[in-house]
């Protein structure tokens, strides 16, 4: 057995290229800052022009005063108003993504009210919202505005809503912000960050063909790759631990169980390395891990989705689990499990689905990786 000799070979390897260790252990805390620094501290504002056409009128400016009572659950306000007296620089700003919603008060907007008020008769001028509707802010701070709105009007009036809606939270009752659902992802993306320092401790013996020499030793293929597994895996979990204690720095709770997440971390370093090594049966030197190496890392982040939440494309179900396109990749599936534990404190029971499709589908990686190294390389 071989394995603790070519462990701590490889380990010194990886020190030696401490360039690329420091990238990957550092850039998912980087994202994790620079996620808090967009929505962590202040949560979503939503940013409303205003064409106040009415601006003596009373019941104008009480409905403008209820907006910016809108408040998020700290308390802050998510309304941002600016007022103009230009309609087109309105629309040009929500043309240009610089506003998210632009509202037009009419100038008879108080006297129509006034005159449904004391005569019952008419309709209240119409206000006018303008956006763009593929930008998802608008439609939520439509949303805002108009049950705002209708509030106001409601009381005004005295004509009570026939529908009532309760809203119940998923899960347990901590308040969940933006910042908190962006965590899960920046997790999974300190693994993905491993698929160069994994495949380097591959590519790198490939590149001095050193091993063509490995392959003559007494150095076996299974103490070879249960070497760069241990070696890697710690790094991937020093990664995931990192990018968690900067979430914890910058306000992030959880009371999901760490055993979990370190759990879910492990597994998911396992399906990477088996990437890597399906990744490095293709490349022949550094260069090429860094430049043809990009693309595998990006799909990973892309369709794991770590930033942004994609359509979801159904494959078929399991035993009431749905199966998506994207959970051919373990990561994708490794953020689903995240998700359940830090965010709502799930426990085993409840991500056995995804544990069981993560270690399936990163055993299967991995045969298909030993497969072809072992074709390619004779090892």
């Amino acid at each position: 057995m071989k394995i603790l000799p070519n462990f701590i070979k490889t380990f010194k390897e990886n020190i030696r290229d401490w360039k690329i260790l420091i990238l990957v252990v550092v850039f998912a805390p980087f994202f994790v800052y620079l996620m808090y620094m967009y929505l962590g501290s202040s949560g979503v504002i939503y940013n409303v022009i205003l064409l106040n056409l009415d601006g003596k009128g009373i019941y104008a400016n009480e409905l403008i005063d209820e907006w910016t009572k809108i408040k998020n659950e700290d308390g802050k306000s998510v309304i941002n108003i600016l007022q103009v007296s230009d309609s087109e620089s309105a629309k040009k700003m929500i043309r240009d993504k610089n506003a998210d919603l632009f509202i037009t008060i009419p100038e008879d907007f108080s006297d129509s009210l006034r005159n449904y008020l004391n005569n019952r008769k008419g309709l209240p001028s119409p206000i006018l919202n303008f956006g763009d509707q593929t930008n998802i802010k608008y439609m939520m701070s439509t949303s805002l505005i108009d049950y705002a709105s209708f509030s106001y009007i409601g009381i005004k009036t005295g004509i009570e809503i026939p529908l009532n809606v309760r809203y119940e939270s998923s899960g347990n009752q901590r308040k969940i912000r933006d910042f908190d659902l962006f965590v899960p992802g920046s997790l999974v993306l300190s693994v993905i960050m491993m698929l160069f320092t994994a495949g380097a401790s591959i590519v790198r013996e490939i590149e001095k063909e050193t091993i063509n020499r490995l392959s003559l030793s007494k150095l076996s293929s299974f103490d070879f790759m249960t070497a760069l597994i241990i070696n890697q895996t710690i790094i991937g979990i020093i990664g995931l631990l990192l990018a968690l204690l900067s979430a914890f720095s910058v306000g992030y709770k959880t009371d999901g169980s760490i055993l979990l997440i370190l759990l879910i971390g492990t597994i998911a370093c396992f399906s990477i390395i088996s990437i890597s090594i399906i990744m490095t049966c293709f490349i022949k030197s550094m260069f090429g891990l860094l430049t043809i190496g990009c693309f595998p890392f990006f799909i990973l982040m892309f369709f794991s989705d770590c930033f942004m939440p994609l359509p979801k494309i159904n494959l078929f179900g399991i035993s009431g689990n749905q199966i998506y396109l994207n959970d051919i990749l373990p990561t994708a599936t490794a953020i689903k499990a995240l998700n359940k534990v830090l965010n709502y404190s799930s426990g085993i029971s409840d991500i056995q689905f995804e544990l069981v499709l993560m270690i399936i589908s990163s055993v299967i990686y991995f045969m298909i990786g030993i497969i072809l190294f072992k074709w390619k390389y004779k090892y």
